[in-house]
């Protein structure tokens, strides 16, 4: 059941409570009242589904009918139905002695209906290729939340964080006639959020609350898979034991097909040359892919070597060198990038990168 109506109705100093009603059919239990700010000499009612009006006391009022309030003599005059059936859709009428005038107030009571389940659409403006969005574009979604009453309130969230009210367009809404003559309400809004390589994996929600839903509220999901070229910043680890084992997670979308070069030899993954061997990229999950190159010979210090990833948005190759110390030989001006620790034996790795695409070049330290 839901009230509607921040400020009460008034007239002559008598309310209406609540001046209008939204409630399910078969709610039980549901409270009408009129009241005034002086003593109520004489109080009648008029109950939507029923004929005739009836006093609002134990015996003027009908089967499934109670009073309601205070009493008269604290100005209070309202019933309980103590069950709302469709017949009971429509308007209450009280009218109310005071000081030997009369003075009528009414309740509108409607039915709730819920709504249907809320649905995202993507706008037309917004790129999409093979099942992916493009990143650094303006994502356009519109939450529909069809055939209510009263009307749904909608929210949107980016996983669990509520979006800011800035990103989002008016409230519209579109009233239609059902054929039993009730008026539904559809709700619209627009929603405009710039799509970065970051949301990949995260899930804009639009959730549709509205009392007549059995949980609260129904919400629609909208996956971001988002398409980026090698991100500039892997996560780069070396272990040597047994063998040497350079470890570098790439972020990218979709799959990168990778390369290692070293010493002249380039070594395609999946494959092996000499000593080295590349590994087939794992996926991690959102745009995360473990790349291994392993290397089947003992090795004091590597040599610069080079890991390039290509996907259908760009490339990008990233240069590692890996100095190895005993724990008491790491020199104190060293500008690593990154420090990796085996026992007693650290590496040094310093990373990098150069990219390439479709739309530029570019050169990062």
């Amino acid at each position: 059941m839901q009230a509607l109506g921040s400020s009460l109705v008034e007239s002559q100093g008598l309310q209406a409570i609540p001046p209008r009603l939204y409630v399910k059919n078969l709610s039980k239990n549901v409270n009408l009242l009129c009241k005034s700010d002086k003593p109520i000499e004489d109080c009648s009612v008029k109950i939507p589904g029923y004929l005739q009006w009836s006093t609002a006391d134990d015996s003027g009022l009908p089967s499934g009918v109670g009073p309601y309030g205070d009493g008269w003599s604290k100005g209070e005059c309202g019933v309980r139905l103590m069950v709302v059936k469709s017949a009971n859709e429509g308007k209450f009428f009280c009218n109310v002695t005071v000081g030997g005038q009369v003075f009528q107030e009414s309740i509108d009571i409607t039915l709730t209906v819920t709504p249907e389940p809320t649905e995202i659409e993507i706008g037309k403006d917004t790129e999409i290729s093979n099942g992916g969005y493009h990143e650094n574009q303006t994502l356009t979604a519109r939450c529909i939340s069809q055939d209510g009453v009263p009307m749904s309130n909608l929210s949107w969230y980016l996983d669990d964080d509520l979006l800011d009210s800035s990103l989002l367009g008016e409230i519209q809404l579109k009233n239609r006639t059902d054929s039993k003559g009730k008026t539904l309400v559809t709700v619209e809004q627009e929603l405009r959020y710039f799509l970065t390589a970051q949301d990949n994996g995260k899930r804009i929600i639009c959730r549709a609350s509205h009392f007549a839903i059995g949980k609260g509220f129904y919400r629609a999901f909208l996956p971001l898979n988002i398409h980026f070229a090698p991100l500039p910043t892997p996560t780069v680890d070396i272990r040597d034991s047994p063998h040497e084992m350079i470890n570098v997670t790439i972020k990218a979308n979709p799959r990168p097909s990778t390369s290692w070069y070293v010493k002249g030899q380039t070594i395609e993954e999946g494959l092996t040359n000499g000593p080295y061997q590349a590994y087939i990229p794992k996926d991690l999950g959102n745009g995360n892919f473990q790349v291994i190159l392993k290397i089947n010979e003992p090795t004091e210090q590597t040599e610069l070597i080079e890991l390039q990833a290509t996907n259908e948005l760009g490339s990008r190759t990233y240069v590692i060198k890996g100095s190895k110390y005993l724990e008491n030989e790491i020199p104190d001006d060293e500008d690593e990038v990154e420090k990796g620790r085996n026992g007693a034996v650290f590496w040094l790795i310093s990373i990098w990168t150069f990219c390439t695409s479709v739309i530029f070049t570019c050169l990062l330290r």
